[in-house]
């Protein structure tokens, strides 16, 4: 079957970043606790004990095991496209074999080699500095994460490496690698990815700073206010320069198809931690400043610190909002379901159906 495999499965993590969003913005209380406790981690985390979720747990300091993984990966698949690409060699058949078996036979050749190459070069940045970052700068305690954070880390890059090789010239069958200038634009997005990863390893350093004392020394592991850098003005610097980083690489690679869908994955993943986030320093810290955005320097504010409240008075009996957010959302099937003259309507209305529950699940993170 030709089936697009990696595509598939950020399509899903997405797609489950944004159905936690909404059950735990509208229905807090009445999901389960292993749930919680999967996307609840670091200063985030439930205080519920749970034997079973205790046990699918590792510690939070095992994030740099990522990059332990991908650094050194990223750095060998760039040295073999350019080997690749200087020499004019032949692809072996065994990498055409494993691509179309995880991309699908149809796949096709729309990014160029110099394009691959520049966004090679990027992540080989971002990982070598993300490496450096976890393993020297920052100060991690005794917090934990769920089993399936750690193992979507490693898929993740493996996912981002197969998603561009697999549709890079000379990697599809059929096709070959022809020089091609890369255009100014996408130098422009080369610098601000490296800029953005620049100022995440910056954020780094002032959050690592609020746990150490002048001589460098770890004095503490309480949460503080950052008031530096970026933090001036948003809650989330960290999340808004991977999300840069990430919208740059698709930039770049704006012909491609795969890869816009980790961009959507982690788009939706650092957008919901942002919010958390904010929502968490606002509970936590009464002097935190108002002024102070979720994402966007002063443009995204939200209304979460009001309408979150309402929404939690109002979910103490959630059996109504369930009922009706699913009648809701089953009213054109039933609907179309009553037609039984004309199918057409069936197709209609199940897309109208699809469409309310995304802009439901857009409003839950929004």
């Amino acid at each position: 079957m030709d089936i697009n495999i990696i595509r598939n499965f950020f399509i899903f993590s997405a797609m489950n970043i944004i159905l936690a969003s909404l059950l735990l913005n509208l229905l807090e209380s009445q999901v389960p606790i292993l749930i919680k406790r999967a996307f609840y981690y670091g200063k985030f985390d439930t205080t519920t004990p749970n034997l079973i979720a205790a046990k699918l747990e590792v510690p939070k300091r095992w994030f740099r095991h990522f990059y332990i993984f991908c650094a050194p990966l990223m750095t060998f698949t760039i040295f073999f496209l350019c080997h690749i690409y200087l020499n004019n060699i032949e692809v072996p058949e065994v990498i055409f074999t494993f691509l179309d078996a995880l991309l699908g036979t149809s796949r096709k050749p729309l990014i160029s080699a110099e394009e691959a190459i520049l966004v090679f070069f990027l992540f080989n940045i971002h990982c070598w500095k993300r490496l450096y970052e976890t393993c020297f700068i920052n100060v991690f305690s005794n917090q934990k994460i769920h089993l399936a954070v750690y193992f979507i880390g490693f898929a993740h890059y493996v996912g981002v490496i197969l998603s561009i090789l697999g549709e890079t010239e000379g990697f599809v069958r059929g096709s070959y690698m022809f020089p091609r200038k890369v255009e100014n634009v996408k130098l422009i997005c080369a610098f601000l990815s490296i800029w953005a990863s620049y100022e995440q390893l910056k954020t780094n350093f002032i959050l690592a700073k609020l746990r150490k004392n002048s001589c460098g020394k770890v004095v503490s592991f309480e949460h503080k206010i950052p008031h530096d850098g970026l933090f001036k003005y948003v809650a989330g610097p960290l999340q808004l320069c991977e999300i840069i980083i990430y919208l740059m690489f698709s930039a770049i690679l704006w012909r491609a198809s795969t890869c816009h869908y980790i961009t959507l994955w982690v788009v939706s993943n650092q957008l919901e931690c942002a919010v958390m986030s904010h929502q968490w320093y606002h509970k936590t810290f009464k002097n935190y400043p108002k002024e102070r955005r979720i994402l966007i320097p002063y443009i995204f504010s939200l209304f979460l610190n009001i309408d979150r409240r309402k929404l939690k008075k109002s979910a103490t009996n959630t059996a109504p909002i369930t009922a009706n957010i699913l009648r809701f959302l089953t009213s054109p099937l039933r609907a179309a379901a009553s037609d039984t003259h004309n199918h057409n309507h069936i197709g209609f209305h199940y897309k109208l159906s699809l469409r309310r529950s995304m802009n439901i699940s857009y409003i839950a993170i929004w």
